[in-house]
């Protein structure tokens, strides 16, 4: 519309604005993804313990009953 137009100013404010909402968004993206990997990591970390631990106990009653 002719009677609406906006100044290379206002524009430029419009833009800057927007791309700090966009840098916003991405860093709570990435907070969220790496709350992801970390949460999958520690599951990761206490099924190995678990295994070892079950190893472990297997092979002393191997050595009792031995």
């Amino acid at each position: 519309m002719p009677g609406e137009r906006r100044s290379e100013q206002e524009i430029r404010r419009e833009i800057a604005a927007e791309r700090e909402q966009l840098a916003d968004a991405l860093a709570e993206l990435r907070k969220g993804i790496d709350g992801k990997r970390r949460s999958a990591a520690a599951v990761v970390g206490v099924i190995a313990a678990a295994c070892s631990a079950a190893a472990a106990l297997m092979f002393v009653r191997r050595l009792r009953d031995g």
